[in-house]
This record gives C-alpha cells, sequence and structure tokens, in this order.
C-alpha cells in the first residue's frame, strides 16, 4: 500500500504551478480557475499537468455563462429577417457544456468521477 502510494505521488509529480491561473487569463476565468483548483487541492490529486485541464474547463462555465446572458436577454428564439430562429448561443451554451462535463470527469469534479477516484 505504501508503495502505491509513492509511486502513484510520483507519477503525479509536482503541484506547485496548478494553484495560480495563468496572468493573461481574463478576470472571470482566473476566479474560476483558482476555486476549481482550490477544491482539487483538498483533494489531494492536483498536479501541474491538470493546468490545461483546470484552464479549459474554468473557460467552458466562462463561456456557458456568456451564452446564457444572450439567451436571458435576447431569449430562445431571435428574429432574422422576417422569421424567427434559434438563437445560436442556444447551440453555444450546449457546446461549452459538453466541454465543461469532460472537464469535470477528467479532473474528478463530478460525484461518478469521485467515487471512481475513491476506489
Amino acid at each position: 500500500m505504501k508503495g502505491e502510494m509513492n509511486l502513484e505521488n510520483k507519477l503525479r509529480g509536482s503541484y506547485d504551478k496548478a494553484r495560480i491561473p495563468r496572468e493573461e487569463l481574463p478576470e472571470e476565468v482566473k476566479r474560476l480557475y483558482q476555486a476549481i483548483a482550490w477544491h482539487l487541492e483538498g483533494a489531494d490529486v492536483l498536479s501541474n499537468l491538470d493546468i490545461d485541464c483546470i484552464e479549459m474547463t474554468a473557460y467552458a462555465i466562462y463561456r456557458m455563462r456568456q451564452a446564457r446572458e444572450s439567451l436571458d436577454q435576447e431569449g430562445l428564439l431571435i428574429q432574422q429577417g422576417e422569421k424567427l430562429v434559434k438563437n445560436p448561443a442556444a447551440n453555444i451554451e450546449k457546446d461549452y457544456q459538453k466541454i465543461f462535463w469532460q472537464g469535470c470527469i477528467q479532473l474528478g469534479l463530478s460525484p461518478v468521477s469521485r467515487a471512481k477516484l475513491s476506489k
């Protein structure tokens, strides 16, 4: 058991850089990144190898929120010429939801993925 933990820690590597978002990220993405990293740090699974995945997940949340704001302001249907058409923001939100859920699975942020990590 002890040997397994040492091997797991060795494979995980350092996590010192994973706690801090890149400076060039938008402020809201930085806040989301920090929240995700904080939760992962408590689970003791965070690694510098996770930086891109955390960033991708934070961006997905950010973009989903932007799409939702558009949907809230403009509605699900918008006028295009003489027709009512589906607001493109609905598809954008759906696309980023898929990216978000994939990030959750990879990072252990969903109940199912946390259960798998605990085995």
